[in-house]
């Protein structure tokens, strides 16, 4: 049964140089073009009204025949950002291949990159993101499943457990799309706090894909089948999570993997800790948009947060939604034994 995870809404904060804004207002202003060419990439401006004084909205291509998006920039001179611009990844190109270099498929994610170095724009953090799990599973009916079966797990919700079957399930939503005539057999799931502070919210859902895809334009679904190798079945669980969430998993992550993308020296100054944490970001972050196993990693890290279950009286076995959307309910018993025993 396949599973694919995959970036699906990016959104980074980069620092532009400076000056860097007034040379763009002017150069666009001088010339009044609607495109500003690069080698390998250009800006594209939608209009006078996307160029102003205070912010300019331009979208970046790369050189194909015909261009390609790659994502859309906003550069700033307010005092709120001070010198942060900020650059959204264009979905589409998240689930469009590029290459292929021994089976795996290689898509538009590294490609701003090299635009980031020719304009010398500085990656600071990552604002905003969705890592998307799609799965040929019946995810939302498993889950739906273990929901009613309270003698038989137990429902970690929001890391806390949920102590009676009968109790409001604080964060815990279900929704029908229906028409006057037929509600749609499987609802979407939403699962996060009533309530979150700018930059750090997390949250899940859990939806048919495939029932989306059917109602979206026909493009689009060839699109993403195309890059999952899914041609049937399709649900989708898609975490989105921002800057002060990613931040503390980073600091996780890092203790678990000592030396890889960030080693924290005590001895270095503050400004200096804090450039060695950005670049370390940035280096996971690269790793994110290329390595699967790595963004696999990171949603089950807040997947579990949201959302898991354990068995009654197998305190230590732990269920995530996707482990229990593939195995029988005899397999997550043998699992429990498994661990138990310390094999």
């Amino acid at each position: 049964m396949k599973t694919i995870f995959n970036l699906d809404k990016v959104r980074i904060c980069l620092l532009q140089p400076e000056n860097f804004f007034d040379t763009l207002y002017n150069t666009y202003h001088s010339d009044r073009k609607r495109e500003i060419h690069y080698d390998g990439f250009f800006l594209s401006f939608e209009s006078p009204e996307k160029v102003n004084d205070k912010d300019i909205t331009a979208q970046l291509y790369v050189e194909d025949t015909p261009p390609t998006l790659l994502g859309t920039f906003t550069f700033n001179k307010s005092q709120k950002y001070g010198s942060k611009c900020f650059f959204c990844y264009d979905t589409k190109g998240l689930y469009q291949t590029t290459y292929v270099i021994d089976g795996k498929k290689y898509n538009y994610f590294s490609l701003p990159f090299f635009a980031f170095q020719t304009l010398g724009l500085t990656f600071n953090n990552i604002t905003s993101m969705e890592i998307a799990c799609d799965t040929e599973a019946s995810v939302i009916n498993r889950i739906n499943y273990a929901v009613g079966k309270p003698d038989v797990f137990d429902m970690i919700l929001l890391w806390k457990k949920v102590r009676k079957p009968d109790e409001t399930l604080e964060g815990y939503w279900e929704y029908y799309q229906r028409s006057r005539l037929k509600k749609a057999p499987r609802p979407t799931l939403y699962i996060h706090g009533n309530k979150t502070e700018s930059g750090n919210t997390c949250e899940l859902k859990v939806y048919d894909k495939a029932r989306e895809l059917a109602q979206s334009r026909p493009d689009k679904d060839v699109l993403t089948r195309a890059w999952n190798g899914m041609s049937d079945t399709m649900q989708r669980l898609e975490i989105y999570v921002e800057n002060k969430q990613i931040k503390t998993y980073f600091k996780y992550l890092c203790k678990s993997y000592p030396n890889k993308w960030y080693t924290n020296n005590p001895l270095h100054t503050r400004s200096q800790q804090l450039e060695e944490f950005r670049k370390g970001l940035e280096h996971y972050f690269f790793d994110l948009g290329m390595n699967e196993g790595v963004r696999e990693e990171l949603f089950t890290y807040f997947a579990n947060h949201l959302l898991h279950f354990k068995l009654r009286n197998h305190t230590k076995t732990q269920i995530s939604i996707l482990d229990l959307s593939v195995n029988s309910l005899r397999s997550l018993q043998r699992l429990g034994q498994k661990k138990r025993k310390g094999v």
